[in-house]
């Protein structure tokens, strides 16, 4: 067998090498020669790898001779998006200077125009990259690009240029045969007329994702957002930081970038931060033991949250100015949304509950008791039921109610949050306005048997006893927890035609996008309590829970 070109030996194993041509060793950073492992000690394997790699190698130098750039370069600071500006706005230039065809005539000039698109449309890379590359470097210096032959954007940026001259001298063409009227026959410059706004050109900021997401952080103007609506992007930016890196231009993060962390967030385990074989993992090593383990991985409707909360990082990054579009926008696009995991209380899973209810609060009237029930006559978050207050406990409109309101040791979810809860009427036949009453000689908390540092702390603790109690005692289906409580609310004032306004109000839920929607201040406490009294579940009979009237404090 013939010796291949290129096919040395050291030591025991073949390697290719080839010497890189004097006129592109610059975009080989000046390197002389390639050197190439061939991964094998036998001389006919090597043989034929060589042969495959003298051809791959005979590809890259003609490329490298047009300017296109080897796997291994660099990009420097420049988007696609600047790119296409770009493009459009030597479009547009020459599109503002008159061609002066002097005694030159119609037929002759269209003569030269054709002999030119011929040129500049060969389907050979190397007829019409020797015309065009030497126009793309005038424009680049002439917009100050950061651009030049051998980087990996080089050879698009050439093939944006040459577009742009085709489009130029069509137009011209059409002009020279009589057509009137502004027309594009290439859809990238549809909007490129001489007549028209130039185009807009915006230069890299130069600001890192590291600078951008420390910006975004201590941006005064989201400072009315809830501790928890701020958590919802720890994930997010860790995953962002681990694929791209702190330092990478956040005007150069791809699409394809977004993607890959939109793949890494799927691949995470469900609760890894809590699980003691998870800790001090990177999130990739995560991802790779999730996998080998068969670990549950996050949901879909979890996903969606933080696909959800990293396309507004960048959304706020284009209203900054800092980038032109969004490389993360619609990452979650025509995937089928997963049913919601929250279902509601069958009417068996509620008898069970309220049956074994007592037993559970051992007993006791207290925050074991009340919480259940408060969640399910009054629609409220657990955090916004486990944390209230005596002072909470208002008479508003002559409607004894809760008013929640965001404090120094309360978050509330969202700005809608913040609302006026009349106490339902079955609340206290159960006795829960003694409680009040009882609790409000003291002050303070209203549920202080109900352990917990903060807040975050009671919810936490509380939930998995509940949980616990759901699961063990009274055997509910999966999926249904204490916020399932909400959604039987829900359900009940859907049922009784309860007006959306009043609904919203009610339940905290934000309001519409109706323009009508922003007007007055909502509906009255007495109106609201006139409806949330309506509230009742079929085949529940509480009576037996009843306090007696005697022991009733008087109601407002």
């Amino acid at each position: 067998m013939a010796k291949v070109a290129g096919l040395i030996r050291k030591k025991s194993a073949y390697f290719y090498v080839r010497r890189i041509p004097k006129e592109v060793r610059s975009l080989f950073d000046g390197k002389q020669q390639i050197t190439r492992s061939l991964n094998t000690t036998d001389f006919r394997v090597a043989s034929d790898r060589a042969r495959r790699m003298a051809a791959e190698t005979d590809k890259v130098f003609a490329d490298a001779r047009l300017g296109k750039a080897p796997s291994a370069a660099t990009r420097r600071g420049v988007t696609r998006e600047q790119l296409f500006e770009a493009a459009r706005l030597h479009l547009y230039n020459l599109e503002r200077r008159t061609t002066d065809w002097g005694d030159t005539s119609a037929e002759a000039a269209k003569e030269i125009i054709h002999a030119d698109l011929a040129n500049i449309g060969s389907p050979h890379e190397e007829v019409w990259a020797s015309a065009v590359q030497p126009i793309a470097e005038t424009v680049t210096k002439e917009l100050r690009l950061e651009l030049g032959r051998g980087d990996s954007l080089w050879f698009e940026f050439a093939s944006l240029i040459r577009r742009a001259e085709q489009e130029h001298l069509e137009r011209e063409l059409s002009r020279i045969n009589g057509v009137v009227g502004a027309t594009a026959t290439d859809a990238l410059f549809s909007n490129t007329f001489a007549h028209n706004q130039p185009p807009k050109l915006s230069l890299p900021s130069g600001q890192s994702l590291g600078q951008v997401i420390t910006r975004f952080e201590k941006d005064p103007t989201r400072g009315h957002l809830t501790e928890s609506a701020g958590k919802k992007y720890i994930l997010p930016f860790a995953v962002l930081r681990e694929v791209v890196g702190d330092d990478k231009p956040i005007g150069e993060i791809t699409r394809a970038d977004c993607a890959a962390c939109h793949e890494l967030l799927a691949a995470l385990p469900r609760n890894y931060n809590k699980l003691t074989k998870f800790r001090g993992k990177g999130l990739k090593e995560l991802a790779e033991l999730a996998k080998s383990n068969g670990a549950s991985l996050l949901s879909q409707g979890t996903m969606q949250v933080y696909a959800h909360h990293l396309s507004a990082f960048f959304n706020y990054a284009v209203q900054k100015g800092i980038i032109e579009h969004n490389p993360a926008s619609r990452l979650m696009a025509g995937q089928p949304k997963e049913g919601s995991s929250r279902l509601t209380f069958n009417e068996e899973e509620l008898k069970g509950l309220l049956a074994e209810l007592p037993g559970w609060a051992g007993n006791r009237r207290g925050g074991r008791f009340w919480a259940p029930l408060v969640g399910l006559f009054s629609g409220m978050r657990l955090g916004e039921v486990l944390w209230l207050h005596t002072d909470d406990f208002q008479t508003v409109d002559g409607v004894d109610a809760i008013v929640l309101r965001r404090t120094n040791d309360r978050s509330l979810k969202t700005r809608g949050a913040a609302r006026v809860v009349p106490i339902h009427a079955e609340l206290k036949r159960l006795g829960f306005m003694k409680l009040v009453e009882d609790r409000k000689r003291a002050g303070g908390r209203l549920f202080l048997d109900l352990p917990g540092d903060n807040q975050k702390h009671c919810v936490d603790m509380f939930q998995k006893r509940f949980s616990y109690m759901l699961k063990q005692k009274i055997g509910v289906r999966a999926g249904v927890s204490y916020h399932s409580l909400r959604h039987n609310f829900r359900d009940e004032l859907r049922n009784e035609g309860v007006p959306m306004d009043v609904v919203r109000a009610l339940g905290g839920w934000g309001r519409g996008g109706g323009i009508e929607e922003r007007y007055g201040q909502g509906a009255r406490p007495a109106v609201l309590r006139r409806w949330i009294d309506k509230v009742t579940y079929p085949g529940l009979d509480l009576s037996h829970l009843h306090m007696p009237k005697a022991d009733q404090p008087e109601a407002a």
